[in-house]
């Protein structure tokens, strides 16, 4: 028996050819896109207003209480 015959690189072997499945489904992110992007960009925009708003009140109130 030569090296040929028992490699299996060097045996004739046709590929197996990839036959659609009738049963294929998409992944499920791509048929229920979630919205989380969405939600962490408000979150992220409510946090920034929020220290806004903090940091002009905490000015009016020291200007007035201080001053």
């Amino acid at each position: 028996m030569s090296v040929r015959e028992r490699s299996p690189l060097g045996s004739d072997r046709r590929p197996l050819e990839v036959q659609e499945d009738d049963t294929y489904l998409p992944p499920r992110n791509a048929v229920h896109p979630s919205d989380r992007g969405k939600w962490t960009r408000i979150f992220y925009l409510i946090l920034l207003w929020l220290f806004i708003i903090l940091v002009v009140s905490l000015t009016v109130w020291g200007i007035k209480y201080y001053s």
